[in-house]
């Protein structure tokens, strides 16, 4: 992967029939194009397709690539917000196909009102869907696999109606309610000049919440780590010298960077393997 020293990351858009996916860390960086992670700011403006994304083992069986967990932290949300997280009960695979077939499968989704700061873990296998009006900072693993259930009828730029996947989310999809939440895995500890809340810790990643007021001391522990500037204003400080962060700046910060200080009040997702 990239070279030895922290580099400011500049953002590739991505445009969609609902929205934007702004991807701030992603292999269409150059020097990232193996790394694990995609880090995605997401805009609905139009709720985006009931979905659900296969594990590695499958994906790899039907796709040759790897699967696809990923987490939401919700940035902003007009009133009102919801998205479908989950199903409100176990349903068959005849149940399902049924619902497909009738257009009414949201009927067994499980709705959830947002709010900023809402956090939900979205393990390979869960049914989902992000809602109108609602902006999100996701963390996933590095896959472009997406199967999709049901999608209110839309149309391509072809004026052709956009592919549903139902044989291959037959084979994806967990059938039961979720085990999840819309809250943090850890709680808020405070610490001298920062807090940091753990989010979401998976076997394909760990997110964390920062909210610096002063300054924050840290290391780079594992083979990166990932900074999402939410709010805010301030600095990086480490051997390699300093970079102003401001929000929505994407930092990555490779292994070989050791100690870092950040100065300034802001809020940062960080993200590691």
């Amino acid at each position: 992967m990239r070279g030895r020293e922290p580099v400011k990351l500049k953002p590739v858009r991505k445009n969609y029939i609902w929205g934007t996916e702004d991807w701030m860390l992603s292999k269409l960086h150059k020097g990232l194009e193996e790394v694990p992670l995609l880090i995605k700011i997401i805009t609905a403006r139009e709720a985006l397709s009931v979905q659900v994304h296969p594990e590695d083992a499958l994906a790899w069986k039907l796709e040759r690539t790897r699967g696809k967990t990923e987490m939401w932290y919700v940035i902003d949300c007009e009133p009102g917000a919801h998205l479908y997280y989950g199903l409100k009960h176990r349903i068959s695979v005849n149940e399902f196909q049924k619902r497909i077939r009738s257009q009414t499968f949201p009927e067994v989704c499980r709705k959830a009102a947002v709010k900023k700061g809402d956090v939900f873990f979205i393990p390979a296998g869960q049914i989902h869907a992000i809602g109108k009006g609602i902006t999100v900072a996701e963390v996933q693993q590095s896959s472009d696999i997406t199967y999709r259930i049901y999608d209110y009828n839309r149309e391509d730029g072809n004026h052709q109606r956009r592919e549903l996947h139902v044989d291959k989310a037959l084979l994806a999809a967990n059938f039961m309610p979720p085990l999840n939440g819309c809250h943090p895995m850890g709680p808020r500890v405070q610490k001298n000049g920062y807090s940091g809340t753990l989010l979401v810790q998976c076997p394909h990643f760990v997110v964390q919440l920062y909210e610096i007021e002063k300054y924050m001391e840290e290391n780079v522990k594992r083979e990166f780590c990932s900074l999402l500037i939410l709010e805010g204003e301030g600095s990086l400080r480490s051997a390699y010298g300093s970079i102003e962060l401001s929000r929505g700046d994407s930092i990555f910060l490779p292994k070989e960077t050791g100690a870092f200080r950040i100065t300034g009040r802001l809020q940062i997702l960080l993200s590691e393997v």
